[in-house]
């Protein structure tokens, strides 16, 4: 039934009266429309027929490209500036039941109509969302907004002080040396700065004096594990299952040693997401290439779906299309910033994301599994085996094979070969490593085996496995104008080309997405707020970035630079911007309470990590040991079937695993350790983007009863007095180790007298717990 036909033939009339682009209602100019607020809303009904996904007729009208195109008709559905030749306008407008659009539910009110037409009129201006916008490097503003402060140390600075201007604010002073040395040390390596290194920096007359101490942090291998841990939040890393069994991967720490490699030889981006993403293709001759490929198997995995059921059953495949998700919800919230797991069941309902788009991405892993993999940790051992396994020959040859996967050879193998060089050349070598991975090469785990190729794919309706629609391609995204989501695929039967193909889609210098996605996460963990405050979600749900032409000038910048990202943390560390004081101002504040113009640095609680090992170092305790399997600080025996029972509470405060920095800890899914937990660390169950910061009770009672720190307290304690025996001196030391100055009067008489009734390891846990401690400003 068509509603209201008598004002709809009225609408009609008046429409063909009008010309181009003039208002049908007064006072509706229209240069007042707003196309995110009163025209994508319509749009986006049409593009469940009229998208990427369907395009019925050979109309699409989720771009202004594509919904200007000459259809077959010989009509255009818009014609920009020309309402009355725009058939979309008379087909909406329509009271013929087979023409009228949409064909199916409400028409649209005679209020939209009109809205429509003044927008066509116009000239249908429709603007792209800035994260799809082509990158172009903006010119940083005049220095002309500069303040009193002193000039600005580099284009960041043009772009904060411009957007200050706008504001009516400006900047702060720059803080002192001794909190800018703390700051940086913690940003960059995760550690307090040692009582010398402030002195020599309090003491240092070059002007370079900050620089320099920039240029040893960063070179710094402390570097590489600070930044790591950053990552492993983003990716969601964890050392178990998780799901109801959690069983331990005793095989996922070298993705870690990856990563903090990585950073600390400054790898270029392009490259360090090739790896992650298909390495094992594209750099075959690298064995790290391989370890990369953790992080495809950062998440959790269903070990009673995808190995205890049988092979042929509804839910292993259901499963299989969850395990797949979160493989592809990892890829693209790393590295694009972009939610494509709502497209599942339907179209995304904000983001210009289809079904067809989600599963054909999941078509790219379609032959990817989370599994042990061999790997050979150095590339002249795995040189040399390559050579002298192709020297074996014949029936030989197939029992070397057959004794390779499990990564040893065993020695039963000697007696099956000839006393010949070539197999004990061989069994000299070091046996290959595992590493759990995505990959399809690895060794049957009773009904969990590797797929021979690519599995099939199809578009599920309403996400359901019963509801198989057409068979998914592999592809990307075509919401970015520039860049086509056709993957180039010389082989798209192999599952690892699939990958490749994505790996170079990703860091294609058009895509906008992950450049300024990682320059924005650069930035985040430097201000403790990102330009845009929802580091995964680009979307038009997320945040807008409050410095857009700042955000794609780093983001232009970093490629520049090749990828490397320590050229954008020293641009970052040595600006005006980040050497600000945070020193609160009442009137800045009234117009910008949140900060989000940075009118000072911001205060930031130092997090779980920075606050266990600054404790280490300054008991020192910490080992400084890099690298290998992660340590248990826990005791660990069996439970029910195979869920562990995990005991923190009565692990020995002294045993030597304690001592490791806390990037080397084992990370259990769904058990965290309490200490950790109560200081916000997440536990790898979900993705922590940017980490909760609270403020409790809990806190402070676990830095003041926990058995670590308790034990650890002890140690500054006994530190302290084995330095110096007189009591001022020792209240004096223990300030500079954990505070990194010397306490004022006040301060040295109360702690003082405190330590002389309670003892001095409780003094230093009453230091451990000052805000001063705590947060770095």
């Amino acid at each position: 039934m068509i509603r209201r036909p008598i004002a709809a033939l009225v609408l009609v009339s008046v429409l063909a009266v009008l010309g181009p682009g003039q208002a049908v209602r007064a006072g509706e100019p229209a240069s007042r429309i707003v196309f995110d607020r009163e025209i994508q809303p319509l749009l986006g009904q049409c593009v469940s027929c009229h998208g990427p996904g369907l395009a019925k007729a050979g109309l699409r009208l989720d771009n202004r490209a594509a919904a200007t195109l000459l259809l077959k008709s010989g009509k255009r559905a818009i014609v920009p500036g020309r309402p009355g030749d725009s058939e979309l306008l008379r087909r909406v407008a329509s009271t013929e039941p087979g023409d009228r659009m949409p064909a199916k539910g409400e028409p649209l009110s005679d209020v939209q109509i009109i809205k429509l037409r003044q927008w066509i009129g116009a000239g249908a201006e429709w603007p792209i969302h800035w994260a799809y916008r082509p990158l172009v490097k903006p010119s940083p503003p005049s220095a002309e907004h500069s303040a009193s402060t002193g000039p600005p140390q580099n284009p960041i600075d043009l772009f904060v002080l411009a957007k200050l201007a706008e504001h009516g604010l400006a900047p702060s002073a720059a803080a002192d040396r001794r909190t800018l040395l703390r700051r940086l040390s913690y940003d960059l390596i995760g550690l307090p700065p040692r009582p010398e290194e402030i002195e020599a920096a309090l003491n240092d007359a070059a002007p370079d004096w900050y620089e320099k101490i920039v240029e040893r942090l960063l070179a710094s291998p402390h570097y590489g594990e600070r930044w790591a841990r950053h990552w492993m939040d983003v990716v969601h890393f964890a050392e178990t299952h998780g799901h109801d069994q959690d069983r331990p991967r005793v095989h996922a720490w070298p993705y870690r040693d990856y990563l903090i490699r990585s950073f600390n030889e400054d790898k270029p981006y392009t490259r360090f997401v090739h790896e992650q993403v298909a390495g094992d293709v594209l750099f075959p001759n690298d064995p790290w290439s391989i370890v990369a490929t953790g992080f495809l198997a950062a998440g959790a995995w269903d070990e009673s779906s995808l190995r205890d059921i049988r092979e042929d059953t509804l839910d292993r495949e259901i499963g299989r299309y969850l395990d797949r998700d979160d493989i592809v919800t990892n890829v693209m919230a790393t590295f694009t910033s972009t939610t494509i797991h709502c497209a599942r069941c339907h179209d995304h309902k904000f983001d210009p994301i289809t079904q067809k788009e989600y599963y054909g991405l999941q078509a790219v892993f379609a032959g990817t599994d989370k599994a042990d993999r061999l790997y050979e940790p150095d590339a002249a051992t795995a040189r040399r085996r390559r050579e002298l396994f192709a020297q074996v020959r014949g029936p030989i040859a197939l029992r070397v094979a057959s004794c390779f996967p499990p990564a040893a050879f065993p020695a039963p193998l000697g007696l099956l070969l000839p006393p010949d060089a070539t197999i004990r050349a061989l069994l000299a070598l070091p046996p290959p490593q595992l590493v759990y991975c995505g990959t399809s090469q690895f060794v049957a785990d009773g009904s969990f085996k590797p797929a021979s190729a690519p599995r099939k794919i199809n578009v599920l309706k309403r996400g359901d496995i019963r509801q198989p629609g057409p068979e998914a391609t592999p592809g990307a995204l075509s919401c970015l104008p520039d860049l086509d989501a056709r993957l180039l695929l010389p082989d798209s039967s192999k599952e690892g080309s699939r990958r490749a193909a994505l790996a170079r889609w990703l860091t294609d210098p058009k895509n906008g997405l992950t450049w300024r996605s990682i320059a924005n996460r650069v930035w985040q963990y430097h201000f403790g707020r990102g330009l845009v405050d929802t580091p995964n979600d680009f979307g038009k749900m997320g945040a807008p970035p409050t410095h857009p032409e700042l955000l794609d000038w780093l983001a232009v910048t970093l490629q520049e630079s090749g990828g490397s990202l320590k050229p954008l943390h020293r641009m970052i560390v040595t600006s005006a911007a980040y050497r600000q004081s945070s020193a609160h101002n009442a009137a800045f504040a009234e117009k910008d309470a949140d900060n989000r113009y940075l009118w000072r640095q911001n205060r930031r609680r130092l997090d779980a990590e920075a606050i266990h090992d600054a404790v280490l170092q300054i008991s020192g305790k910490l080992d400084a040991a890099m690298g290998g399997p992660s340590v248990r600080q826990f005791h660990l025996s069996p439970g029910v079937h195979v869920t562990p029972n995990i005991d923190y509470q009565t692990f020995n405060p002294d045993d030597p695993a304690n001592f490791r920095r806390s990037v080397y800890r084992f990370l259990f899914r769904t058990l965290p350790d309490p200490l950790m937990e109560a200081l916000d660390c997440p536990d790898g169950s979900q993705w922590m983007p940017v980490r909760n910061a609270s403020v409790t009770a809990i806190q402070a009672l676990a830095l003041l009863n926990d058995k670590f720190i308790v034990r650890q307290t002890e140690h500054i304690a006994s530190r302290v007095q084995l330095i110096d025996r007189d009591p001022a001196g020792q209240i004096l030391l223990l300030y500079r180790l954990a505070l990194g100055r010397a306490p004022n009067g006040k301060e040295a008489a109360a702690v003082g007298d405190y330590a002389v009734k309670r003892g001095l390891a409780n003094a230093a846990r009453v230091l451990l717990n000052s805000n001063e401690f705590v947060f770095v400003d």
